[in-house]
């Protein structure tokens, strides 16, 4: 029995994904998650055959998403699923390791044949799309920001938004010193010495 994750924060995506894919098999197994660190904690439980990931969910947005999950079920057949559809996000998505990619504007009956095709072991893009050369920095990248935690992920993202400490620690509800152990865990994971190139390898990395 086929078993995939719908990761998705929006209830009518993530029905309509359920929906197509009991149509490619009714006895279907569909685990749900609305936030990466649900989704990353079901992943790294349960060998899931695909896992259907929002780019933009609450606590982890842009490619962070993938990097952090693919880092946690580096195996699984990932697809991610979008508002935002142009072929250069696209483009990244599939370079940094996605096997699919779904606009949540999609049909009913595309999204079942794209889900047959990612269970079938096939990539699936939006009609007109190609398949990106490899982009080996990126990736490099990719890797080491699969290394964060969902938390470190969200202090370089507020970090990227021009926080300080003692904002950051606010907003995320930490302790100041908390933020500060994950900046030099972000650091030494990254392989950078400050703020300025952590946020560059950020932008270096996520949606452009």
């Amino acid at each position: 029995m086929p078993l995939i994750l719908v990761a998705d924060d929006h209830p009518m995506c993530a029905a309509a994904l359920a929906m197509a894919a009991r149509v490619v098999d009714p006895a279907m197994a569909i685990d749900s998650a609305t936030t990466l660190a649900e989704a990353v904690t079901l992943a790294r439980g349960v060998a899931h055959d695909l896992i259907l990931l929002d780019l933009m969910l609450p606590d982890v947005q842009g490619f962070g998403g993938l990097a952090l999950m693919r880092s946690a079920r580096p195996e699984a057949t990932i697809a991610i699923v979008s508002g935002r559809d142009e072929p250069t996000i696209v483009a990244q998505a599939v370079a940094l390791g996605a096997q699919g990619f779904l606009s949540k504007s999609t049909p009913i009956d595309q999204m079942v044949t794209a889900i047959r095709t990612l269970l079938a072991g096939e990539p699936w893009l939006p009609e007109g799309s190609a398949m990106p050369t490899p982009d080996e920095p990126r990736a490099e990248i990719a890797t080491r920001m699969g290394t964060l935690s969902v938390a470190q992920m969200r202090v370089l993202r507020a970090i990227a938004n021009g926080h300080q400490n003692k904002r950051i620690a606010y907003d995320l509800q930490l302790a100041e010193p908390t933020v500060k152990s994950h900046l030099s865990a972000i650091f030494r994971k990254l392989g950078v010495s400050n703020r300025t190139q952590a946020v560059l390898a950020l932008q270096a990395f996520d949606i452009d």
